[in-house]
């Protein structure tokens, strides 16, 4: 069975809007998440949806899956202070539910609406392989990498060898599961380990790269939510033109 683990319990402080949390703002009547949701109501590939909810929106986000007939929810729950232990939260829903260690396990951001059906099954396909997928977009511009505020030549790293880490992050429900059971710091030579992938790399697991091509933003800024106002518009309009 293949279960997609959708994060929804974030504050959004950097939206600087003292309403709604990010991912239930509008774009054209429709919450963000919505859009997100739908993405993987949709998939053939996917059985199964679990959602982490922010305290207080229960009972909203149950309303919106009846006004907007989301399918294949599971389970809604309420989430944790912070990332890690949210997705700890629907690790262990989705343990107890009876699912089995074989189980691929797909999560992602709520409020990155614009992942493609091509990314959510290759993200299958390399998690039953290998065991783990991470996400990742290529970089289109030289990166450096420096601690201080002056760079060596050995500091540059070509274009083709960096990648900005996105979403979804995908796992056999088995080895995420030893991942967060295991006693572990919650930072590795100085980094914090802010997502499952990172945990799941500093205990020695392979992690496979999932390189996507399109713009599958997360929506932290005011600026990137008129971005993908406009990139949804343009996924209409395309529709509509047969573009």
């Amino acid at each position: 069975m293949n279960t997609a683990l959708i994060l929804a319990a974030g504050v959004g402080q950097r939206m600087r809007n003292a309403g709604l949390p990010k991912q239930f703002l509008k774009l054209f009547g429709k919450p963000i998440i919505i859009y997100t949701l739908e993405k993987f109501a949709k998939h053939p590939d996917i059985d199964n949806i679990v959602i982490v909810c922010r305290e207080g929106y229960l009972d909203y986000m149950k309303q919106l899956l009846q006004d907007y007939h989301v399918q294949k929810v599971s389970c809604l729950l309420i989430g944790g202070d912070e990332r890690q232990s949210s997705l700890w939260k629907g690790l262990e829903a989705i343990r107890a539910s009876g699912a089995q260690d074989d189980d691929v396990i797909i999560i992602h951001d709520g409020v990155r609406p614009m992942v493609s059906s091509a990314t959510i099954r290759e993200n299958i396909r390399v998690a039953k392989t290998y065991g783990c997928a991470i996400t990742v977009h290529p970089s289109i511009e030289t990166v450096v990498i420096t601690d201080s505020e002056q760079a060596g030549i050995d500091d540059f790293k070509k274009r083709k060898s960096t990648y900005s880490l996105t979403a979804p992050q995908s796992f056999l429900l088995g080895n995420i599961w030893k991942s967060y059971k295991t006693d572990s710091p919650e930072e590795y030579n100085g980094m914090p380990l802010l997502d499952a992938g990172m945990l799941y790399a500093s205990q020695g697991g392979s992690v496979h790269l999932v390189k996507e091509q399109n713009k599958n933003i997360k929506i932290t800024t005011p600026e990137d939510f008129y971005y993908l106002k406009a990139m949804i518009e343009l996924e209409e309009n395309k529709s509509i033109f047969g573009i």
